[in-house]
């Protein structure tokens, strides 16, 4: 028998319950949390998609009103404000709408996803905080990186206060933006390429992987229980897409990358590919099903990439875009299967 995610949480809570009462053993308690199978109903699904609309809504309200420089600079001019003021003025909102949405989070705790939602003016704002204070301390771009990096530590810390896992995302995000824009500053060459010997798409592999060893060590530590998962399987996407890019650009620059023949890169192509295999057999040891089907994903997409860089010219459109047709068919009819058996 399946039940609703409102309905399984109170019966996790009471069963963490019984197991703090003595009442329940450890093993037994988790094998009664494995019994627990939840499905979304219709509602669910509507505020879903009701709450996607809502943060597109807002991203794009935030960006006509706020980030138009324009606008915040006639503002600015105006009432004669530094770019300082600017900055404490959107730190102070900021703090205001984390303890609107603290306290939204502890009345109104049933509703996750308009929790959630209201996150991203959080992220926003604090966001424009940090540009204002980086632009009044007139540093050059050498230091961006430094100020997207204090704006990851930011959403993480606030991320943990308000346990929310959109906010996390965000630390992610901003993470991987500050690496790549520091290392950018850090370039060695001339063009700006190359990084302790890397170009773009290496270092963002090696940044991958260190993301998932980071995430494996942290495994055991509380404070990071709610956002193991998210991390876990971002950190993968993340390093899958990187070599993904690297398996067609190898560690060449742009300039250069033109100027070579594409058989140059087919070490790339053989590596990332033997590096999937090794992912998936991992994901199939550690019985990871999430893992194993996002590496399925990259492993159709290596297959396609290799078609675009070495047949393209050699083979039958029409034959190769009715196999991409059977295969997208494939996934479907597996996805509907699965829908089946988890619906059911």
């Amino acid at each position: 028998m399946r039940i609703n995610k409102k309905e399984a949480k109170l019966l996790e809570d009471a069963i963490e319950q019984w197991q703090k009462d003595e009442l329940l053993d450890t093993q037994k308690a988790d094998e009664l949390k494995k019994t627990i199978s939840t499905y979304r109903n219709e509602f669910d699904s509507i505020v879903f998609y009701a709450t996607i609309a809502a943060i597109s809504c807002a991203l794009l309200a935030f960006g006509t009103l706020v980030l138009d420089e324009k606008w915040i600079e006639k503002i600015r001019n105006f009432f004669a404000l530094s770019e300082l003021v600017i900055g404490f003025i959107f730190s102070a909102l900021s703090l205001f709408l984390i303890w609107i949405a603290k306290k939204r989070k502890q009345k109104f705790g049933y509703a996750i996803l308009a929790n959630e939602s209201f996150t991203v003016l959080i992220a926003l704002t604090a966001g424009v905080a940090i540009t204002y204070f980086t632009k009044s301390s007139n540093t050059t771009y050498h230091y961006y990186g430094a100020g997207i990096f204090l704006t990851a530590g930011i959403y993480g810390i606030t991320a943990i206060y308000l346990q929310s896992k959109l906010l996390w995302i965000c630390m992610l995000i901003a993470l991987i933006s500050s690496w790549a824009t520091q290392t950018y500053a850090w370039s060695a060459d001339a063009a700006q390429t190359y990084f302790l010997g890397m170009n773009y798409p290496l270092r963002m592999s090696v940044f991958g992987i260190i993301l998932i060893i980071v995430t494996y060590v942290l495994l055991r530590q509380p404070f990071f229980k709610n956002y193991y998962l998210i991390t876990w399987y971002s950190s993968w996407i993340f390093f899958l897409l990187s070599g993904l890019f690297l398996s067609v650009s190898g560690n060449w620059g742009y300039d250069v990358w033109l100027a070579i023949k594409q058989g140059k890169l087919f070490v790339w192509a053989i590596a990332y590919t033997i590096v999937l295999i090794a992912v998936l057999m991992y994901a199939f040891r550690q019985k990871d099903e999430t893992l194993r089907d996002i590496t399925i994903v990259f492993f159709l997409l290596n297959i396609y990439t290799r078609y675009f860089e070495y047949f393209w010219d050699r083979t039958n459109k029409g034959l190769f875009f009715a196999l991409l047709a059977l295969s997208f068919w494939l996934i479907g009819k597996k996805a509907e299967q699965l829908r089946k058996r988890f619906m059911t």
